[in-house]
């Protein structure tokens, strides 16, 4: 078998458990199937820190995204609480307080619960004309709710003027954009410069600044 295409294959004793990418899976003595997170003992969890250039929203999604991964994953109660607590200690290490991770996790834990992987259906009677406003998010910029406030009384609904979504084009035909989505993008980093995903034509190999 080691001489099959040159591959280094590792070979372990039949078990009743076994890891499987994010997941351990183990056949319990009734025969059923159980579910766990399975994370290597190398993971650092090094986690975005509070004094982060990052939005408001940034820790919001984390908790509630890996509450509801651990809720989908975990079979057991038990395992589902072990996780969370697990997940709760580790933030505060990286300098998140209880004040700050209580409300996020008590919210998270409660959508996870009620939680449906089916969409709702396409609503297509009311259908909602966004306009993307990218931008590179920076602690000291406007808060998303100012930029909000003066693009509905500026642009959107200006007082004495046609809203934004009745104006039409050359053709006649309105805009229709009634909502705008602020989308942040992180500024580049030191990663961009250090860890090239693109060799080709991202600009030097990172072994070439060791030299000078």
């Amino acid at each position: 078998m080691q001489q099959w295409h040159g591959l280094q294959w590792d070979f372990t004793p039949l078990s009743t458990s076994c890891n499987f990418m994010d997941l351990t899976i183990t056949i319990t003595p009734s025969g059923h199937l159980s579910t766990t997170l399975y994370e290597k003992a190398q993971n650092l969890y090094l986690y975005i820190p509070p004094h982060s250039a990052h939005p408001s929203g940034m820790l919001s999604g984390l908790v509630h995204g890996n509450i509801l991964r651990i809720h989908r994953l975990c079979s057991s109660p038990e395992d589902i609480k072990r996780k969370s607590s697990e997940f709760f200690t580790r933030l505060t290490h990286r300098g998140y307080t209880t004040k700050q991770l209580t409300p996020l996790f008590t919210s998270a834990h409660q959508r996870a619960l009620l939680y449906n992987p089916t969409p709702p259906p396409k609503n297509t009677l009311h259908k909602d004309n966004k306009l993307f406003f990218h931008l590179s998010f920076h602690p000291e910029d406007p808060k998303p709710s100012t930029i909000h406030k003066l693009w509905d009384s500026v642009v959107a609904n200006p007082p004495a003027h046609q809203p934004l979504h009745h104006v039409t084009n050359l053709h006649g035909v309105p805009t229709s954009i009634n909502n705008l989505t602020i989308a942040y993008s992180r500024p580049p980093n030191l990663r961009n410069k250090f860890s090239i995903r693109n060799i080709v034509g991202r600009g030097r190999d990172v072994s070439s600044y060791l030299v000078d």
